[in-house]
């Protein structure tokens, strides 16, 4: 990595700690743009086909850019008093929609995926979201009901849309894409009702790994942690899940709110089994001393969700 990445990567590391640490909404705001010009540069970061990295990273430029105005002028209207709407509570909420990737605003999510390297999309797919998720979770917080169902819907259905257009896809990189659709809904449903940070965190740690694994070329590896991803017990995304399905039940929100995610999930197992077949029949036998580095960390975060299964 070259020292203009090095300077690259940690503006971009810095932008979410200015965000989350202001209590100024122009520092909060700030703090986001600085983050994004970060990463912009590191989208081409590893490129072996420029054509492509180029225009995933000018359709991403070109869309969070919308995402922002929007955001800026949302949010001073907001937080300024300047006019109280619930209107602007709802662009506000699109603005984060956009920033994260959660319907309406998932659209560019699987076609920038497609172009990127693996490095550039966990970074984009994880510690960019969490400025907007502490926004969420602040506008949740700070509203009336209303809006608390109107993000719980969006949840349910971007979980569903993500399992949708994750079966359309026959590439990797837009799989991942549509399970990140899928992963922020459930994370937004969390938003309301508790979990979402662990949610989040456990989703980026799964994450983490499947790049890994895929970028190393572990087709077994690779295919366990694509059904980690998946949700199914004994896999530590199966805990998040239920902790979010548990605070949903114990504050007491209506159970038709968890329909829409839970069939999301149903329809998203389809796809994950598909990619999971794939790498697993592709995959030779390995010797368990060579990658002992890798499975032993597997394995954990895989008996994580069986110990939460067993002991809470």
């Amino acid at each position: 990595m070259s020292s203009a990445n090095v300077l690259f990567f940690f503006v971009m590391a810095f932008g979410p700690i200015v965000s989350l640490s202001s209590s100024n909404w122009f520092l909060v705001w700030a703090g986001i743009e600085i983050s994004f010009l970060g990463l912009v540069p590191l989208l081409f970061l590893g490129s072996k086909y420029m054509s492509l990295n180029k225009e995933a990273g000018l359709k991403y430029f070109c869309i969070q850019a919308l995402g922002s105005a929007l955001l800026f002028m949302s949010g001073v209207v907001m937080y300024f008093d300047v006019v109280d709407s619930l209107v602007f509570s709802v662009l506000f909420l699109f603005s984060l929609s956009i920033k994260l990737g959660l319907f309406p605003g998932h659209f560019w999510v699987p076609s920038i995926v497609a172009g990127l390297e693996w490095i550039p999309c966990v970074l984009m797919l994880t510690w960019q979201k969490i400025p907007p998720f502490a926004l969420t979770v602040s506008l949740v917080s700070s509203s009336n009901y209303l809006l608390q169902e109107l993000v719980l819907l969006l949840g349910g259905m971007s979980a569903l849309v993500g399992g949708l257009i994750g079966n359309n896809q026959t590439s990797l990189r837009p799989m991942i894409g549509a399970s990140s659709v899928a992963h922020t809904g459930w994370a937004s449903v969390g938003a309301v009702c508790g979990s979402l940070w662990l949610y989040f965190i456990l989703y980026c740690l799964v994450l983490v790994f499947t790049a890994s694994f895929l970028w190393e070329g572990n087709n077994l590896l690779s295919s366990m942690s694509i059904l980690s991803l998946s949700g199914l017990p004994p896999f530590v995304m199966f805990s998040g899940k239920w902790m979010i399905i548990k605070s949903s039940l114990c504050c007491a929100i209506s159970i038709k709110f968890l329909i829409l995610p839970i069939l999301g999930t149903f329809i998203s197992l389809i796809f994950y089994l598909k990619f999971l077949y794939s790498f697993y029949l592709n995959s030779e036998k390995v010797s368990f001393k060579s990658n002992i580095s890798w499975i032993l960390p597997l394995a954990f975060l895989n008996l994580a969700g069986v110990g939460y299964i067993v002991f809470l």
